[in-house]
C-alpha cells in the first residue's frame, strides 16, 4: 500500500488538513500507528490526542469545527466505513499474488468453462458443465460439482465443497471448510426405521453474500434452498433445506434454521438462535442470541428468550406468566387490607 495523502483523500472523498505530499504506507489501530501509517477514531472525546503518533487520523467531518489536531486528518462522512475502504485495498494486494490460470495439480473437466482471468488452485477439483465466471479464485482444494457455477469475482477460500447444480452469484466470499449443496435432512419413518427422502434440489446465492468458516446450507428435497442479495452469515451457521432467506440478512454463529422456513429482508438472527422448520420471520426483524422461535413472526419484531421443558408444563407457564401484571395488582390490594387489618387489630 502506498497513498500520499492528498491521494487518500481523494480515494476516501474526504477533506484533507495536513501536508499533501506526505506518504501512507500502511494502517493500524491509534494507540500503535507510526508516521507513515493511518489509522480512525469514532470519536475524540476523552481521548489523549498528543499520545497519537499516526501519519494521518480519519476523523468525522462533525470535528471539522474542533480545535486544530496535532496530526494530519482526512474528515469524512464515515470514519470507520472510509477505513473498511482503505482495508480492502490492501485486501485486493495481497489477492493479486493469485494470478489467472489453471494449477496442473487441479482436475477440471473437459466440458467445464473456466473464465481466462479466473485463479484455480491446487487440489481443485471441477466437475462436468461447471462454470467458473470473471475474476474467480478458487485457492485450493475448492470442489465445484457438476452444473454448478460461480458468477464473477467470487473468491472462495481452502476446502470449500460445492455440490452439483448449485448456483452462486457475482461478488460472493466463500470461507475455509463451507458446505454448499449437502443433502437435506429428510427421512420417512416406516416398519423398518427411517427412509432418506432424496433430495434432488439444490441451492441458489445471491450477489455480494459472504459465508463464514463452515457454513452448512443444505440442497432441496426439490427446488432451491435460497439466500438472498448481501446477505452475511457468520461462522458455523447451519441453514436447513428449502429454506427462504432474504436479502441484506445477518445470521450470527451457531444460529441455525430449520426446513421450510422463510426469512425476510434486513433480518438479524442472533448467536445460537434456533429457528424451528416452517417458521416465517418478517422483514426487519431482530432474533437475540439463543432465541428459539417456533411461530410466525410479525415485521419489525425484536425477540428474545427461550427455556427448554416438558411442552405442556411450558405452555401452562407461559399462560400464567401473560397474567402476572393482574396477579400482582391481585397481591398489592390483599395486602394493602392484610395490613390495615393488622393495624386495626393492635
Amino acid at each position: 500500500m502506498l497513498f500520499s495523502l492528498k491521494d487518500l483523500a481523494v480515494f476516501l472523498d474526504g477533506k484533507l488538513v495536513g501536508d499533501p505530499s506526505a506518504q501512507i504506507t500502511g494502517v493500524n489501530s491509534p494507540d500503535k500507528a507510526g508516521p507513515k501509517e493511518v489509522c480512525y477514531l469514532e470519536k475524540t472525546e476523552n481521548l489523549e490526542l498528543a499520545a497519537i503518533k499516526a501519519g494521518c487520523v480519519i476523523l468525522s467531518e462533525k470535528e471539522l469545527s474542533s480545535p486544530v489536531f496535532p496530526f494530519p486528518v482526512i474528515f469524512v462522512k464515515n470514519p470507520k466505513l472510509a477505513f473498511a475502504k482503505i482495508l480492502g485495498e490492501i485486501e485486493k494486494e495481497k489477492l493479486s499474488y493469485y494470478k489467472p490460470g489453471i494449477s496442473p495439480l487441479a482436475y477440471v473437466s473437459k466440458s467445464a468453462k473456466i473464465s481466462q482471468s479466473a485463479h484455480i488452485g491446487p487440489f481443485c477439483h471441477i466437475e462436468e458443465n461447471a462454470f467458473v465466471g470473471d475474476n474467480c479464485i478458487l485457492i485450493s482444494g475448492v470442489y465445484l460439482g457438476k452444473n454448478s457455477s460461480l458468477g464473477k469475482n467470487c473468491l472462495i477460500y481452502s476446502n470449500v465443497s460445492i455440490r452439483e447444480g448449485c448456483l452462486i452469484d457475482k461478488d460472493c466470499i466463500i470461507h475455509c471448510g463451507c458446505v454448499i449443496g449437502s443433502d437435506g435432512y429428510g427421512y420417512v419413518p416406516c416398519e423398518k426405521g427411517h427412509i432418506k427422502m432424496p433430495q434432488i434440489g439444490a441451492v441458489k446465492i445471491g450477489e455480494r453474500c459472504e459465508l463464514g468458516a463452515n457454513v452448512c446450507v443444505d440442497r432441496a428435497t426439490m427446488g432451491f434452498t435460497e439466500i438472498g442479495e448481501g446477505c452475511k452469515i457468520d461462522n458455523l451457521v447451519h441453514i436447513a433445506h428449502n429454506v427462504k432467506i432474504g436479502k441484506n440478512c445477518l445470521i450470527i454463529a451457531q444460529a441455525g434454521i430449520a426446513g421450510s422456513s422463510k426469512i425476510g429482508d434486513n433480518v438479524i438472527i442472533a448467536g445460537q438462535a434456533g429457528i424451528s422448520d416452517h417458521v416465517e420471520i418478517g422483514d426487519n426483524s431482530i432474533i437475540m442470541a439463543k432465541t428459539g422461535v417456533m411461530g410466525k413472526v410479525k415485521p419489525g419484531s425484536v425477540l428474545f428468550g427461550y427455556l427448554g421443558r416438558p411442552r405442556g408444563e411450558y405452555m401452562r407457564i407461559e399462560a400464567l406468566l401473560s397474567k402476572l401484571p393482574d396477579f400482582f395488582n391481585f397481591y398489592k390490594k390483599a395486602k394493602k387490607l392484610i395490613d390495615l387489618d393488622e393495624k386495626n387489630n393492635r
